[in-house]
């Protein structure tokens, strides 16, 4: 378990030697949330790739060592009381390729009242896709979601035109959006089509609702307060991307690169 002393004591360490850190993960969602709203098992941070070796030689002389595989991931750091830290490189040059990762580390939290740098509430809903999303995950979601208002993402699954209600797929929730025309903005308000990319914001629907949208949203959790295109597509498009998979994902951990740190 790493608690939130056991954070600050890690990122003093790092900024003795030098290392500029970024927190990620659930300890980085809790960093911009200003509180621990839940237990994390593990420390998530993002560093420099030039720095990726001595961030690793100063874990390893406080008693971190690398640990097993992690499936895919560089293996994690582990010390003696089984405090758990997961290492990320980024290269952040000025190119272009890489400017998406630098404007992703411009977020500021707390933890425990002291100022941190960490990953923005954008880019950690925007990582929070392309995996199974576990209910931590959802709640991550939704607190960065309703805390600055940033939209999630997803697809119309079925638009019923006639009753002006659809469902949408949401690419970081665990269930169903229900949708009414009502929550459609954007030029004209145009109708969604099945297929279309869209952004929009979402609120928890009541459990019990006898009216005409309690009947329509069926088994559907939540509701979308707003609904707006995530770009333009023709209907001819739409129906062309009806049914097919989605693109692939930006990743849990967005664009990493780098290896484990080496000893």
């Amino acid at each position: 378990m790493m608690r939130a002393e056991d954070v600050l004591a890690v990122l003093e360490l790092l900024e003795r030697a030098a290392v500029e850190v970024w927190l990620d993960g659930g300890w980085g969602v809790d960093a911009l949330l200003c509180e621990q709203t839940r237990p994390h098992e593990d420390l998530d941070l993002v560093v420099r790739a030039e720095s990726l070796e001595h961030c690793g030689r100063a874990l390893r002389d406080h008693g971190f060592r690398l640990s097993g595989q992690d499936g895919p991931y560089p293996p994690a750091r582990v010390d003696d009381a089984g405090r758990r830290i997961d290492v990320r490189a980024l290269e952040l040059d000025v190119t272009r390729t890489h400017e998406r990762d630098a404007a992703s580390l411009t977020g500021s939290g707390r933890v425990r009242g002291r100022r941190v740098d960490c990953r923005t509430a954008e880019s950690q809903i925007a990582a929070h896709t392309g995996y199974p999303i576990g209910a931590d995950d959802e709640r991550d979601v939704l607190a960065l979601h309703h805390r600055f208002g940033v939209p999630l993402a997803g697809r119309v699954r079925t638009w019923h035109e006639a009753a002006g209600w659809g469902v949408l797929d949401a690419d970081n929730l665990r269930d169903d959006v229900w949708a009414h025309f009502s929550a459609v903005e954007g030029d004209g308000r145009v109708e969604p089509s099945a297929g279309q990319t869209v952004l929009f914001s979402v609120e928890d629907a009541p459990d019990e609702d006898p009216s005409v949208e309690g009947a329509a949203r069926g088994g559907c959790r939540r509701r979308a307060l707003t609904v707006r295109p995530a770009s333009p597509v023709s209907p001819a498009l739409a129906r062309h991307v009806h049914g097919a998979e989605r693109p692939a994902p930006y990743g849990r951990y967005g664009v990493v690169r780098g290896g484990p740190s080496p000893d």
